[in-house]
């Protein structure tokens, strides 16, 4: 069994967004995230994918999405991103889903030996946040307190916690996000991430162990597409 993350797939079957319109290496995504995925992905793997999945806003247009995931190799974990506007509620999300995959938010799974626990996330810092961002990123941290708290319910120690937090845990100038403390605290064993999407960015954002943590950045267009192995890990 291997684990693999992506994120931001941004699929969008319903109701077409030509996401090329803000860079070539858009163009026909999904068919190279499917290429790709088939690839490298077995049934018996595990993939996470940490928010951003579809560009629907209701939940009729996301089922062509859902249909395009579920007929992929391997059991999916979802969890919410900035742009899933058709994710209300775990609860809501959870009867819609295929056989083939699974989503948290604020809760924490046992699933191929690992638990799986995760929120949609916010920003590591924001310059004068408004009222607004602040009552959102305290909600989020909130419900990152209640995931990791589940998982802690659930998890026998010896099991790794793999946490889906959308946004980057850290800034572009590497400071950590008010999460990460949070990860350190609960023996958090690997955070995935996505939503960088400027070549610039992907170089420095943070990867790999900062203390006991592992990081990884699997925004679909940073890692070519390709879900990006987690466990096993490569031998460097």
């Amino acid at each position: 069994m291997t684990i693999w993350g992506i994120a931001d797939l941004h699929l969008s079957f319903a109701k077409p967004d030509r996401r090329e319109r803000y860079a070539a290496r858009w163009l026909d995504h999904a068919a190279k995230i499917e290429t790709e995925w088939r690839t490298v992905v077995r049934s018996d793997d595990l993939v996470l994918l940490p928010g951003d999945f579809s560009m629907a806003v209701n939940h009729r247009d996301l089922q062509p999405d859902f249909a395009w995931l579920d007929r992929l190799p391997g059991t999916k974990v979802l969890s919410p991103g900035n742009h899933d506007r058709w994710w209300n509620t775990v609860e809501a999300i959870r009867p819609m889903l295929r056989h083939t995959m699974l989503a948290v938010e604020g809760d924490a799974i046992r699933t191929h030996g690992v638990i799986v626990c995760g929120a949609r996330g916010v920003p590591a810092h924001l310059d004068d946040e408004t009222p607004a961002q602040g009552l959102a990123s305290d909600r989020e941290l909130a419900l990152l307190d209640q995931a990791l708290s589940a998982a802690d319910v659930i998890r026998d120690h010896a099991e790794p916690l793999y946490v889906l937090w959308h946004y980057p845990p850290f800034d572009l100038r590497r400071r950590p996000g008010l999460c990460v403390a949070r990860f350190e605290e609960a023996n958090v064993s690997d955070c995935v991430y996505g939503h960088l999407h400027a070549e610039g960015q992907w170089s420095s954002a943070v990867q790999g162990r900062v203390g006991s943590v592992r990081y990884h950045c699997v925004a679909s267009d940073a890692v070519g597409f390709r879900p990006l192995r987690l466990w096993p890990r490569s031998v460097r």
